[in-house]
């Protein structure tokens, strides 16, 4: 079993078709019949149901094989992007993953920091859900991930807290609940209408447990799939919205929103960096946490 064999596997299974892994491959298509013929014949058991591979379906031993053949596969390229990096013919590479939040109004002025640091450092930012990113490292796909999460409790992952990343109100300025003097409540809240975030959003799962804790059934208008829609559509007027307060500071001192503390509210949320206690750190790496870590202060319990 080697290397080729390995890539040329994996890929049957992730493109499906034996002429686009031969393109990958740089490599003509009976070629990588060989490979996956030969890498079965080794291993002494059947990885796919046919041999002919028109139809690329995998045994229970082929769909347990993958598992560890993508990683090795994945090992592999990081291991070759680094020896490049260490012959002079890259100026390096870092993979970071990150939520919405942080992405937008958190990451921006640290990557420009980096870059000037390293200036033939090439970034590769992913943003994406926290479940997503915390996969893609286990995959050893992203070097390090910037996610807002309830908690991260797994010794596969070092963690370090950056900030709290607490929900707020928010409303037009001509909103009636802005003008409200003393302390919102629930009860307030459930008569107006509600721009709610997506179902399966971590901000949605907490806002729907506050509510069913507070006895109230939010009158939701309008659901949204992203921060800058939610905060559009709450400043035209369709509704009152909780959004995380780091993406609302320019809005606020601008005078296009107003924000008040959700009543009754438990902070459980926190931006956390999070990397693969397995993977190997870079230079790049190395000084990217260092900043994180010379930069924020732990989230409070």
């Amino acid at each position: 079993m080697n290397l080729q064999q390995l890539k040329a596997f994996v890929l049957t299974v992730e493109l499906q078709k034996l002429y686009l892994v031969a393109e990958k491959l740089q490599v003509t298509q009976p070629t990588v019949t060989f490979h996956l013929n030969k890498l079965q014949e080794e291993l002494g058991v059947a990885l796919f149901h046919t041999r002919s591979y028109h139809v690329i379906r995998l045994t229970e031993a082929g769909k347990a094989f993958y598992h560890y053949a993508s990683q090795i596969s994945d090992l592999s390229a990081e291991a070759e992007t680094l020896m490049e990096a260490h012959r002079g013919t890259a100026g390096g590479r870092l993979a970071i993953g990150s939520t919405h939040t942080p992405a937008t109004y958190m990451l921006p002025p640290l990557l420009s920091r980096l870059k000037k640091e390293i200036p033939r450092l090439t970034i590769f930012l992913d943003v994406r859900p926290a479940a997503v990113i915390l996969e893609k490292l286990k995959r050893y796909e992203l070097d390090i991930g910037i996610i807002s999460q309830t908690a991260i409790d797994d010794p596969e992952w070092i963690v370090h807290p950056l900030v709290r990343d607490d929900l707020v109100l928010i409303f037009a300025p001509e909103h009636p609940l802005a003008s409200v003097d003393g302390e919102l409540t629930p009860e307030m809240l459930a008569r107006y209408p509600f721009v709610s975030h997506e179902e399966g959003s971590i901000s949605r799962s907490l806002i729907d447990r506050w509510a069913e804790a507070s006895g109230i059934a939010l009158s939701v208008t309008m659901e949204v799939s992203g921060s800058e829609a939610l905060k559009a559509a709450v400043r035209h007027g369709i509704g009152f919205g909780m959004i995380a307060e780091a993406s609302i500071r320019s809005e606020l001192a601008e005078g296009k929103l107003q924000a008040s503390p959700i009543p009754r509210w438990t902070p459980e949320r926190s931006i956390y960096a999070v990397r693969h206690r397995n993977k190997w750190i870079s230079p790049a790496l190395r000084a990217f946490w260092v900043m994180l870590e010379d930069g924020f202060r732990p989230a409070s319990s």
